[in-house]
């Protein structure tokens, strides 16, 4: 157990009673500094704050945003807010992930249908197509095994089951085809660009794939000839226009989804972030920190503190801000310069970094998702443990 953990089991129960009974006591509250936030939504957490067993958390906090509303994953639910932290409906069909396959998920928006993964104990996976202005189900896709992030294009989605890669309907959520299975399989996340499905399979081949017919357009290695293939399975695949980018602890690759063809690499960003694409620059948190990328080649890289702890989540822009969280911390970075623009730091009540979801940004907003179990609210109107959305301004 952290000390953190600890501590809160040994004050929980006491500082539960004083929050109901003397108003709350500010000392067991979680402490946001630097950037004054613009709003706060408290949660009520049946967690306890003591360490489960496996390797990860079976419910991801996690955020993802439209133009308008922020899309909040807490605990197995699903929850909207407007940018002014008006709750606008809850949903029972948020993140479950018992795979740790595929690391930090976050839900999608994608061609006006909001995305969730259920990957559950027994190897279970469900897809789940989301109204983003209700909360409800549109359909759902279960094939068996754990599901990898979707990916929509063109009325086409995509998901990969490990074994097979499926292209569903985007309006109903039938299956159009699926390719793999037997010793092909495609364990990794898809993406679809220019009307081609890009994954990579188990023997580290990326392959391109119709997506209205499932026919394989192309098959590329990574490297030389054609022997051996160089892109990693568990690669984060982004698409933007026509073209595709592999990120991997080992490098950043840029192929032309429509022959395959490599159109640069690079090592300098290594790391399993999804790329953020934005005028002409890849925004990428790696290895070195985060860093703006312009055709294969680094523009500036900013080192972040404690980085181990928070470069798997995913970027988020705003209104010239590039955003992103470790453990404890809210950053935004000028996204021409890399320069820091603004701060804020978030605590628990014996002083120790709070986990925090990646960020997302809407409308002049960013938010992030405070995993922190305060004893008590920071207003002492609420029993704890509470955990907490916190929105700064972009």
């Amino acid at each position: 157990m952290t000390r953190r953990t600890v501590l809160q089991g040994m004050v929980l129960a006491g500082a539960v009673g004083l929050a109901g009974g003397c108003g709350g006591n500010p000392d067991l509250s979680t402490k946001a500094t630097g950037r004054k936030p613009l709003w706060k939504h408290t949660f009520t957490t049946a967690d306890d704050g003591y360490i489960k067993p496996g390797p990860t958390d079976l419910f991801p906090y996690s955020m993802t945003a439209s133009d308008t509303t922020f899309y909040a994953s807490y605990e197995g639910k699903l929850y909207a807010f407007d940018t002014a932290g008006r709750q606008l409906w809850q949903s029972p069909y948020g993140h479950y992930d018992a795979s740790p396959m595929y690391g930090r998920t976050t839900p999608l928006v994608m061609e006006g249908t909001l995305y969730t993964i259920r990957n559950e104990p027994g190897g279970k996976g469900t897809l789940q197509a989301l109204d983003p202005g209700t909360g409800r189900l549109r359909w759902s896709f279960s094939p068996g095994g754990p599901l990898s992030p979707p990916a929509a294009s063109g009325g086409h989605v995509a998901v990969s089951s490990t074994a097979h890669l499926h292209c569903l309907d985007a309006r109903t959520g039938k299956e159009r085809w699926r390719a793999g299975g037997g010793p092909t399989r495609f364990p990794g996340a898809p993406a679809i660009a220019d009307g081609v499905v890009c994954a990579v399979d188990a023997q580290m081949f990326l392959e391109g794939l119709d997506a209205a017919t499932g026919r394989t357009r192309w098959h590329r290695s990574g490297g030389p000839g054609d022997t051996a293939g160089l892109f990693e399975a568990q690669s984060s695949i982004t698409s933007d226009g026509d073209t595709v980018y592999l990120h991997a602890p080992s490098g950043l690759w840029a192929v032309s989804a429509h022959d395959g063809e490599l159109r640069w690499s690079g090592t300098a960003a290594g790391g399993l972030t999804r790329v953020t694409p934005a005028s002409g620059l890849l925004y990428v948190a790696g290895s070195d920190g985060v860093s703006a990328i312009a055709a294969g080649r680094t523009s500036w890289t900013v080192p972040v503190p404690h980085w181990a702890a928070g470069g798997a989540r995913p970027l988020a822009l705003a209104d010239g801000t590039l955003a992103y969280t470790t453990d404890g911390r809210v950053a935004g970075l000028d996204t021409s310069t890399g320069t820091p623009r603004w701060t804020a730091t978030v605590k628990d009540y014996t002083g120790e970094d709070v986990p925090l979801s990646n960020p997302a940004a809407a409308n002049h907003v960013v938010c992030v998702l405070a995993k922190d179990q305060a004893a008590t609210d920071d207003a002492g109107d609420k029993d704890g443990p509470v955990n907490h959305i916190y929105a700064f301004p972009a």
